[in-house]
This record gives C-alpha cells, sequence and structure tokens, in this order.
C-alpha cells in the first residue's frame, strides 16, 4: 500500500489541523466539518467536509515531497483550545479544554509532576514509596516517581509486568477501544500493528514501558504485600511482604499507592456441586494452556466481556459448546476491530507533524460522546420514553442488529434482549458472538444452572449436559478493593471499619479518612463515563504523587481526606448517581454492591471529574 492509499484510511479532520500547525496556512481553518451519523443518529461526530478531502489529501502528499525544515513548536494552551474548536465545529467548556489540551499531548508529560525546587538527593534518600500492583496504574505511578527521583518498590505478585494483561491469555483477548486512545500519553507514537490490541500486543507495550523507563530495578516479582502499619509518631508505613518461597520481610515507606486492580481477583460462581466435576474446569484469568479442548465437549459459563470475546474461538474447534448464558448482553459491531495498521499509516504519523496527535484527540472524541446516553431524561420519560430519546435510539439499533444476525428469529431475539437500557452495563463489542451462535455444535442455555454433577451441569428445567471442559467467565471481585491485604490507619483503623457502613467508598477514588499517605487507584467510584483507562491512571497518578511531592516539599508529617470531606464528596456522589443508568438501578450487575450502592462508576461528566482530579483542594485534606 502506499502514502497515498494511507490517506484514502486518513482521519482528514486530524490531518488538516496538522497541516495547519506546520504551514501556518489560514485555508485549513476555513474548511467546512458537517456532523456525521453514528449508529443511526445516536450522535454525531464532526468531521471533513466532503468538498475539503481531495483538497487536504493533495496538500499532505505535497507536504510529504517537500517537508518543512523547520517544525513550529507545540502552540500555547489558548493556541491549542482554538484548534480544538475547529476541530469539533463547536465552543468547548472550561473543562472539555482542559481534559482536551492533556489527551492532544503536544507536552513531554502532559500530566507529569514537577518539583517546584528538587530537594537534595540527601533528602531524597530519606523518603520511600510502595507500589502494590504492576498494571497500567503501577506503572503510571512509578513513570512518575521515577521522573521526580522518588525511590520506591513496586510489589507484583504475578511473575511480570502488566497486570491484567499479563494474567489475561485466553484465545482472542484484545482491548475494546481503540490503541490510540488506549495508551500513555507520555509516550510518543508507538508502533501500534492493531487497530484495537490483542492482549499480547498490549503486553508487550507495558513490558516496553517499564524498560524504557527503568522501572524494572525496582519491581518485586512473585510477591504480594500482605499488610502494612501506620505508624503516627513516625509517619511510616510498615509493609509486610510475602516473598516467592513464602518468606516474609518488612520494609517502611513514606507513602503507599494501592494500584492491586479492580480486575486482578477471579470471580468464581456460587454453583452447588462445582467442586465435583471431574473435568477440566478454570477461570479465564487463570487460563490453562495445557487442557485441550479442541474436540471436547465444552460448557461455557458466563457471557461478559470477556465471555463474548472468547466464545467464538472455543466454538471453532469444540464437538460442542454449550453457553450458559443468566443475563443477556448489549453487543455492538466496531469498524476496524481486528483490522491491522499498515507500515503506511506509521509513515504519516512519523513524517506529518503533530498528525499523531490529532488522531489520537479523534478517538477521544469519539468514544466522548457515549457518556451523555447514560443520563435519564425525565421529560422523555414524561411522556412513555425508557431512558433518553439518543439511549432509547441506540436500543433500536442493537435490537436491529440482533435481529439482522439472527435471520429475524424473534424468539432467539427475545432470549439476546438484555432487560436493562443500554450502557447500563458495560458495552460490550461483537466478536463474532451471534456468528457463533449459528453454529451447529453451539447450544444457548439460558434456563440457568441448578448444579454441577461429576460429569456435567444440570439446569434448572432438569436437563442435565455432560461436558468434558468447563471455562469459566464469572467475571472478578471488584468491590473487594484491597483484597486480603491488612492495612492498619491511624488508631488501628482498617478499611472494614471505615466502609462497615454501605460498602467502599472514597474522595476522587483515591483517599480515606484515618489513612495517611496512602492512595488508591481505581479505587471505589474510579471508573468513568468516558476516556481512556491509561490517561485516567496518570490523573490519578498527577493527584495522588503531587500530593506526596507537597508532603515532601513542605517537610510535613502526612496528608489525608479529612471526614467531612470524604462524607460530602460521597453524598454529592450519590445524589448525582441517582440519574445516572449505572447509579443504583443498575443493580444485578458488578456496578453495585451487596449493600445497593453503586460503587463502581463516577456519575459525572468525565470532564468535570477530571477537572476535579486536576490539582488538590486543600480546604479538603488535612496535612501535618
Amino acid at each position: 500500500m502506499s502514502v497515498a492509499e494511507a490517506l484514502e484510511r486518513a482521519d482528514l479532520n486530524a490531518l488538516r489541523l496538522a497541516l495547519y500547525q506546520v504551514t501556518g496556512d489560514s485555508a485549513f481553518a476555513g474548511m467546512r466539518t458537517e456532523a456525521q451519523p453514528v449508529w443511526g443518529g445516536v450522535f454525531s461526530l464532526s468531521v471533513l467536509a466532503l468538498e475539503h478531502h481531495a483538497e487536504v489529501k493533495r496538500r499532505a502528499l505535497d507536504y510529504l515531497a517537500d517537508p518543512a525544515t523547520e517544525v513550529p513548536p507545540p502552540p500555547a494552551q489558548t493556541e491549542a483550545v482554538r484548534l480544538m474548536e475547529l476541530f469539533s465545529g463547536r465552543p468547548l467548556t472550561d473543562n472539555e479544554k482542559r481534559f482536551g489540551c492533556d489527551e492532544l499531548a503536544f507536552a513531554e508529560h502532559p500530566r507529569g509532576v514537577k518539583w517546584r525546587e528538587r530537594p537534595s538527593v540527601e533528602r531524597l534518600r530519606q523518603v520511600h514509596a510502595t507500589i502494590v500492583g504492576g498494571g497500567i496504574s503501577g506503572i503510571a505511578i512509578a513513570v512518575q516517581l521515577g521522573n521526580l527521583g522518588i525511590p520506591y518498590t513496586l510489589v507484583e505478585r504475578e511473575p511480570g509486568i502488566g497486570g491484567t494483561w499479563l494474567v489475561n491469555t485466553y484465545p482472542d483477548c484484545r482491548v475494546d477501544i481503540t490503541s490510540h486512545l488506549y495508551q500513555f500519553k507520555f509516550e510518543k507514537n508507538y508502533p501500534w500493528s492493531e487497530h484495537f490490541a490483542s492482549a499480547p500486543e498490549t503486553l508487550r507495550y507495558l513490558q516496553h514501558i517499564a524498560q524504557k523507563y527503568a522501572i524494572m530495578p525496582h519491581v518485586r516479582l512473585n510477591s504480594m504485600v500482605t499488610g502494612a502499619t501506620w505508624d503516627e509518631a513516625r509517619a511510616r508505613w510498615t509493609v509486610t511482604v510475602e516473598g516467592p518461597e513464602g518468606e516474609v520481610s518488612t520494609h517502611e515507606s513514606n507513602f503507599i499507592f494501592n494500584a492491586s486492580g479492580q480486575f486482578s481477583s477471579p470471580k468464581l460462581p456460587d454453583i452447588d456441586g462445582i467442586d465435583r466435576f471431574e473435568g477440566d474446569i478454570f477461570h479465564t484469568a487463570r487460563w490453562d494452556p495445557d487442557c485441550e479442548y479442541a474436540g471436547k465437549r465444552v460448557a461455557l459459563i458466563g457471557n461478559g466481556a470477556t465471555g463474548t470475546q472468547l466464545m467464538p474461538r472455543v466454538a471453532e474447534v469444540a464437538e460442542t459448546l454449550t453457553v450458559y448464558q443468566r443475563t443477556p448482553q448489549w453487543i455492538i459491531p466496531f469498524e476496524g476491530y481486528k483490522e491491522k495498521l499498515k507500515p503506511e499509516d506509521h509513515q504519516l504519523f512519523a513524517r506529518i507533524p503533530y498528525y499523531w496527535n490529532w488522531y489520537c484527540y479523534s478517538a477521544f472524541v469519539r468514544t466522548y460522546q457515549l457518556q451523555h446516553l447514560t443520563v435519564y431524561d425525565p421529560e422523555w420519560r414524561a411522556k412513555g420514553g425508557l431512558v433518553s430519546e439518543a439511549n432509547d435510539k441506540l436500543r433500536g439499533v442493537l435490537l436491529d442488529y440482533i435481529r439482522s444476525k439472527v435471520g429475524g428469529d424473534e424468539e432467539k431475539v427475545r432470549r439476546l434482549t438484555p432487560p436493562f437500557a443500554p450502557l447500563a452495563r458495560r458495552m460490550l463489542v461483537d466478536n463474532g458472538w451471534y456468528d457463533a451462535l449459528e453454529r451447529d455444535n453451539v447450544e444457548l442455555v439460558t434456563q440457568g444452572i441448578d448444579r454441577f454433577t461429576p460429569e456435567g451441569i444440570l439446569s434448572h428445567d432438569g436437563t442435565e449436559r455432560t461436558v468434558d471442559v468447563v471455562i469459566l467467565a464469572a467475571g472478578f471481585e471488584v468491590s473487594d478493593y484491597m483484597g486480603s491485604l491488612a492495612y492498619v490507619g491511624r488508631d488501628g483503623a482498617t478499611p472494614a471499619d471505615v466502609w462497615a457502613r454501605d460498602g467502599a467508598r472514597a474522595y476522587l477514588s483515591i483517599l480515606m479518612p484515618q489513612f495517611p499517605n496512602f492512595f488508591m487507584f481505581y479505587g471505589p467510584n474510579a471508573q468513568p463515563r468516558a476516556g481512556g483507562h491509561y490517561s485516567w491512571a496518570e490523573a490519578w497518578a498527577r493527584y495522588a504523587v503531587g500530593l506526596a511531592v507537597h508532603v515532601i516539599e513542605n517537610g510535613l508529617h502526612s496528608v489525608e481526606v479529612s471526614q467531612d470531606a470524604y462524607e460530602g464528596y460521597n453524598a454529592a456522589l450519590d445524589e448525582e448517581a441517582k440519574i445516572n443508568l449505572r447509579g443504583p438501578e443498575s443493580k444485578g450487575s458488578y456496578y453495585v454492591n451487596k449493600f445497593g450502592r453503586a460503587s463502581v462508576n463516577v456519575p459525572w461528566l468525565a470532564e468535570d471529574w477530571y477537572a476535579m482530579l486536576a490539582e488538590p483542594d486543600f480546604s479538603k485534606l488535612i496535612t501535618r
């Protein structure tokens, strides 16, 4: 494929902004954008009007033939905002501007923390931080600490770095948002081979980051933090670690960054007789590479993100596959889901300055629109609607898609239609799920499981199906934020004490009262309405590491959230959640804990929550 052919695949609105920056030609600013309907008009995106396509592609070829000898520096923030508004064809709110400028990633480290005045080497030697977990969040923290010169130890219970992307090795595991959104913004122009990276490629990316930013010398693998106790007099945490051979050691840290993750502890289904099954049985996060399921009778329990992604590959080789579906899910096709990036695509990123930045920003804007579909519209519901005009329209689009995949069989449509609104739970990407259900060797069971038998599974209708292999795609213990870690804060407080009323809570998902110098990542109510996970890990790291820097720079003892701020923040959050699809009405999903509280998601608009995380409000914090 030639570069000219790559231009046919290019994001032309992103490309014209890049060309505008490097040429300064105001003709690019005058080009018209138009609203392009997505999913039948559920929402729209601002795209370059067709009348300008040929001109932008011609000007790109001209630039490639004779590139500028001097590339203009990145724009100042006011100019970046003007360019973003040209891109989107509308004015942006202050919080959208803040979030968008960081997503454009013109700065070397857009969310980096800096010293006002760097402490001496001797002073820094007196400081230590412990990071618990080596996934995306743990790596984001380590990069920040490394850049600042703060000594740290990263403790990882698995044999390698990568978190969920290390332990999930099931067939066809991959991300469900584009690679150019699902990446760190301090690492520029990584050569992704796929538009939606597979698990192995994502793991290679994280390993690349760990090597490039010299994280590995700080890492203890095959080790687990089992607990930590705060010493108020000395302002230190005493951290207990169990090593690879079961040996126990302790070390002291000024700060703990708990990045153990939401998707780290596999959830096993509570089904009678599961321990009596005599065949092979394993969780998807503990995939057994030695289990030969080809030509076998296989049962798959669970049809969430993992189950639906995995199922088609198993169906291709199993003698029979029985899929046990408790609750149907909304599943949507994504264009380019398994499409490769071409070398010529990377040439455009490398040879046209700032195109990579705008291409990544475009990916951000595309997914950003979905957050507006998760809020109830009282006026629409008063007229008989279910959620809102846009959400109900999306429901219709998804129902039409199901019908198109099952040949209009209304009984199948009924069995595959979720009892909840789209986006009330995680939207899934169609990896061939519906097509695989049409295979002769695949059976969908919706009656529910009564119990396991030694030879198979008995469903509630009295039918026993004999199987050789059971694959458990039952999800993770997402509300178990600390796992078995025994943390003890000020005055003997434990997370169980702080969360006794109605489960896990935090201020900004990061801080708890009575836990000084202790920061949680992907903690309670940390899952935002839009944006890529890497960007949020960077935002959490900027906030938390920024507080650690404040403590060090000012010779302070500690920092924690006040009880009043903790209570006030969560009261406001719970109130906002009432009008959100992913609030308490999403019961039955992992979004709602056993107390009936929505403890996973952030109900506010992504840009508004991002603004809350941008800089600490010290009126809400206690520093000593």
